[in-house]
């Protein structure tokens, strides 16, 4: 269980943020119970990946977290206060996921082993990568979402691309679709991210609905598994 709070970047939460630091402030209510009492109950040490000036980093020292625990006698339980851009039970955070998709699917001639180098990664997860986004939504329900709103610029399903270079380099019919469909996905978190009447704070559409989805409805979208990558 964990509660985001309100945005701010990495750099600053690390230098800010810690025992012997400053803290985030204490909740006012459990969110398990309507307990009003609520205790600091220590610190948890973190050591995500995640993209920092545009290249996957791991902050050396990892990242506190305070905990928190209800002070109701009945409930007593306990639960982590996280920045928003961490995302829970990931150590490779879904920006990065986010980025190395993108670099495969865009680049006309790259590969797997290729994209996993760059970010730091094994190629089998950027392989995990791609089959995971091309499961996390429907497309035209995410568009259709942003046109609801009124203010995504026309965002429609024709927006959404119909053959991507990495589709061609597939080496079956079905990864073909699925890599197709992971493109279409990110296409469509897009619109949905500039579909919103106040911009998010989040740069990341995958993180940011993701994020949303967790806070909102509980849903966490653990990496799936998936057969070895043949690229």
């Amino acid at each position: 269980m964990s509660i985001a709070l309100a945005w701010c970047d990495c750099k600053s939460y690390c230098e800010d943020i810690g025992p012997g630091r400053a803290g985030p402030p204490r909740p006012t209510q459990c969110v398990f119970c309507d307990g009003v009492r609520v205790w600091f109950n220590g610190w948890r040490q973190v050591f995500p990946t995640l993209m920092i000036d545009g290249r996957p980093q791991r902050p050396p020292e990892g990242i506190m977290l305070r905990r928190v625990r209800c002070g109701r006698r009945e409930c007593r339980r306990s639960w982590t206060l996280r920045p928003p851009w961490l995302y829970p039970h990931r150590s490779l955070i879904p920006d990065v996921a986010e980025a190395a998709a993108l670099a495969y699917l865009r680049e006309p001639a790259t590969s797997y082993a290729a994209v996993a180098t760059t970010f730091g990664c094994a190629r089998i997860t950027v392989w995990r990568w791609v089959g995971w986004l091309a499961a996390l939504a429907t497309p035209a329900m995410l568009v259709a979402h942003a046109t609801r709103l009124g203010t995504a610029g026309g965002a429609a399903p024709g927006l959404l691309p119909r053959e991507i270079p990495a589709a061609r380099r597939a080496r079956s019919t079905a990864r073909a679709r699925t890599v197709l469909a992971a493109a279409q996905v990110l296409v469509a978190l897009a619109l949905l991210h500039r579909a919103q009447p106040e911009p998010p704070a989040d740069p990341s559409p995958l993180r940011w609905w993701l994020l949303s989805e967790f806070l909102v409805f509980r849903r966490l979208a653990l990496l799936t598994r998936g057969r070895a990558p043949r690229r």
